[in-house]
C-alpha cells in the first residue's frame, strides 16, 4: 500500500512539473509575441511621425510660396498706385 502511494505521488509530481514547464514555455512564447508586437507598433509610430513631420514641412513650404505670391501681387498694386497705372 505504501509503495502504491509513493508511486502515485511520484507520478503526480512528474505531471505537475511537466505542466508547470509547459505553462512557463507558453508564458514565454506569449511574452515574446507581445514584445514583437510592441516593437512593430513602435516602428509604425516612428514611421508615421516622420511622415507627419515631412507633411508639415511640405505645408509650410506651400504656405510660404503662397504668401510670397500674395506679397508680390500687393507690391505690384502698390507700384501701380504710385505710378498712376
Amino acid at each position: 500500500m505504501k509503495q502504491k502511494r509513493v508511486l502515485v505521488g511520484a507520478v503526480l509530481t512528474v505531471v505537475i512539473v511537466g505542466l508547470g514547464q509547459s505553462v512557463w514555455a507558453v508564458d514565454m512564447g506569449a511574452m515574446k509575441q507581445k514584445v514583437e508586437t510592441v516593437k512593430g507598433q513602435a516602428e509604425n509610430v516612428k514611421k508615421e511621425g516622420g511622415e507627419t513631420a515631412q507633411s508639415a514641412k511640405d505645408l509650410k513650404a506651400q504656405d510660404a510660396m503662397k504668401n510670397a505670391g500674395e506679397l508680390k501681387d500687393e507690391g505690384k498694386k502698390l507700384k501701380d498706385a504710385v505710378t498712376g497705372k
